[in-house]
């Protein structure tokens, strides 16, 4: 694989990761809350994450995608972290407001910075990569969450998702700065 696509790779493996444990294991966590609370969040999520793609390639467009690498993995993170709070439904929704506009735009971001990086003649085997990420981090989150939570419940599990993804911030960096040294 081209070594400039491990990166975005990576970030967007991680962030489909979070999003397995999401859509998975978020309805358990919150059977004890408010009818429907689970619905209306899972709702918001798949509601704001179209519409930060769209903006993160209206913005890429005019600006390069790469600048919204870190703050769309940030709000992933954040998002994430939120759902140590399960007890509010305020935290819930806002918390998936911010996972779902991170989401979003990583979606956007990676596939976007991975096109941009190979000649025409690539886009096949970046598509393939791309999804190939998708795919395993929505499979891993769910069944590494699941095997997670056994040992520490809901919150923390959040919690350790949310710091996983906090340390794709450090990939995310890197590629900012091999982006501007490309672009030198």
């Amino acid at each position: 694989m081209n070594r400039s696509l491990v990166r975005p790779t990576l970030i967007l493996g991680a962030a489909t990761f979070a999003s397995g444990v999401l859509v998975t294991f978020l309805p358990l966590a919150l059977l004890d809350g408010p009818s429907h609370l689970a619905v209306v969040a899972l709702l918001v999520q798949a509601s704001v994450a179209p519409l930060a793609r769209w903006g993160a390639g209206w913005w890429g467009d005019r600006h390069g995608s790469s600048s919204l690498l870190l703050p769309a993995v940030l709000a992933v993170a954040l998002g994430t972290a939120g759902l140590v709070r399960l007890e509010s439904p305020v935290m819930v929704i806002v918390s998936m407001v911010l996972f779902g506009a991170g989401f979003g735009a990583v979606q956007n971001v990676t596939l976007a910075t991975m096109f941009e990086r190979v000649p025409r003649s690539g886009f096949g085997r970046v598509s393939v990569v791309w999804n190939l990420a998708f795919d395993a981090g929505m499979g891993l989150g769910a069944v590494g969450f699941g095997l997670l939570i056994d040992r520490t419940g809901y919150p923390w599990g959040f919690a350790v998702t949310a710091v996983l993804l906090l340390a794709v911030l450090v990939p995310a960096w890197h590629d900012r700065r091999y982006v501007q040294a490309e672009a030198a």
